[in-house]
This record gives C-alpha cells, structure tokens and sequence, in this order.
C-alpha cells in the first residue's frame, strides 16, 4: 500500500487537531468569567472570524498582535524558530467540468490543464479554507519601541467624553438613532432604546457622569444595531452587553462592575434557556456579535478621526475641548 506522503499526514493532523480545539472552546465556557476573558480578548482582534478567534485563543491566550510571516515580513520584522499558531485561511480552488463533473485542476491530466489554459475546457473556482499560522509580535524583532503604532499598551489616556461624542456620532449617522439626555424620573434607569413612530432613540439619563454615560451608550448601540423583533430579552440584553464590553476594552477603557454583573446574569439566563444544545446556539450568537462588531470598529474608526480633527481646530483657539 502506498504511503501518504509527510506533508499530507501533517496536514490532516494539524486539521483534525483543530477541530479538536473548536470543540473544546465551550467546554469551559459555561462559567460568565470565562467567556468574559475571550470577548475581552477577542475585542483586539476583530479583523479575524470568530472561529479564527477561537483557535488563537485556544493556543495562546496571552498573545497581542498576531500576522502571517509575509506580512511581517513585509515590515521589516523576521520570524525565526518560533512555533505559528494555525488559523484557517481562505483560498479559491479551481476545478475543470469534466463530462459533468468537477476535477480539481492540479489533479488534472496534462491534456486537460493544456486545454483549460487554451480556454477550451470549462472550469469554476470554488472558495475553501487551507491551514496557515500567524505569529504574535512576541514571536518577532519587530522593534519594542514601535509597538505603540500597531497596538495601544496599557490604558489609553482618552477622556471617557471624547469616546461618548464618537459613539453618538455613530448612532446619529450610522444608525439613524438619536441619542438624548433626558430626565427620566430615576436614579436607577440609566438609559433605554426604544423605536417607535419616530424612528430610533436611545436615552440617557441626564444624571449619569461620563464613564456611565459611556458604558450604557455602548449598551444601548448594542440593542439598536442588533435589533431583532423576535428575540427575546434576555438574549437581546445578552448580545448588547457582549458588543458594549467588547467596544469599551477596544478603547482602552474600563468596563463598569454593573456592565459585567448584568452581562453574567444574562448569560446565565441565556445558557439554561438553551439546555443540550447551548454550545452550538452561544456559537451562533458570538459569530453575529463579532460580525457587528468588526462592522462597528471599521466604523468607528472614521468618526473618531473626525473628533481628532476637532480636538485640534478649537485647541488653536484656546477652547477646551
């Protein structure tokens, strides 16, 4: 019997291994703390899938910044004698129509081949996903001291208000979601969404400082861009809360201990409701909340450029910004 060569058994090892992984995400997660750490460490890498997240995270949970050796490469950093930590990568495959059926074109016959590339046969490219890694910027010598201009160290020194402007600014534009202060007759209510005859709404409770302020506005966004008439409350609370802490840790900013008690309350509620079937269900859920918020963070990044050219206009007037 003829025996399957080095690559192809490292190959289907490394995809078996990775399943394997995937699989054990949920086994620890029915805990709130432990989700809680992968949303926080998810919220820094929103350029990747949720099932691209998940696999980083169940090989190294601490690592910062992650690229492929190309991409390193290309600015100017080496990567050598470390171990890459494996993702899926997409990648187009193209298969010849042979007599009604598809024959990928590198097991093709040479006859065939010299004939697609003569156009004469017909063929199609199908999207499927390969095995590639990607290296953490620990696993580089890419340059300490440039490490702040491709991640923030540490917290962020931005005032809680310049990041309540660009969320407003956000869900004005974006949303087409007013967002008001209002005296809402309660120390307790901190805010709501509503969308009724005139359109969206979220209000804030005129009596909340700047860091409430901000967390129940990333929370109120989270209902307005995610609403679902048919979703029942708690996992509408849920899946706020989830876009709310994952925005906040993006910033740089602290999340609020009634953010987290509500999130894991709701979490709870959420995690019974689905029973046996509760790994599979939450996993659809987190896809759509890292669907959001990629969209959101693409977004964002724009009104906050605004709000910095604003800082500088009225600072060369004296103004406080």
């Amino acid at each position: 019997m003829k025996r399957e060569p080095d690559w192809k058994e490292g190959y289907e090892f490394n995809k078996e291994q990775m399943k394997t992984w995937l699989r054990e995400f949920w086994d620890f997660q029915q805990d709130p703390q432990q989700i809680m750490g992968f949303l926080e460490f998810g919220s820094r890498f929103y350029h990747y899938s949720l099932r691209n997240t998940q696999l980083i995270y169940q090989q190294n949970p601490n690592v910062t910044f992650v690229q492929s050796y190309d991409a390193w490469k290309q600015m100017g950093a080496s990567v050598k004698g470390q171990k890459g930590i494996k993702v899926y990568i997409p990648k187009y495959v193209t298969y010849l129509i042979l007599n009604k059926k598809k024959v990928q074109l590198k097991y093709a016959s040479s006859e065939h081949r010299a004939a697609y590339k003569k156009g004469e046969i017909p063929s199609k490219k199908i999207l499927t996903y390969g095995i590639g890694n990607v290296y953490d910027i620990s696993q580089t010598d890419f340059p300490k001291e440039k490490y702040p201009t491709l991640f923030d160290m540490g917290k962020k020194s931005i005032e809680h208000r310049h990041w309540i402007w660009v969320l407003k600014a956000f869900a004005e534009e974006e949303l087409h979601c007013r967002v008001t202060d209002q005296d809402v007759e309660s120390i307790s209510l901190r805010g709501f969404y509503r969308y009724g005859e005139r359109g969206k709404e979220i209000v804030l409770n005129h009596l909340l400082n700047d860091t409430e302020k901000l967390s129940t506005l990333s929370h109120e966004i989270g209902h307005a861009v995610t609403f679902l008439k048919e979703m029942e409350s708690a996992e509408a609370e849920l899946r706020a809360d989830m876009i709310s802490m994952m925005l906040q840790w993006n910033m740089g900013i602290e999340v609020t201990d009634s953010r987290k008690k509500h999130f894991q309350e709701h979490y709870r509620k959420v995690w019974n409701k689905f029973g046996e079937n509760a790994s599979n269900k939450m996993d659809q859920l987190l896809d759509q909340v890292f669907q959001t918020y990629k969209h959101m963070n693409e977004k964002l990044k724009l009104y906050q450029s605004m709000s910095k050219k604003m800082e500088r206009k009225v600072s060369v007037y004296g103004k406080e910004y």
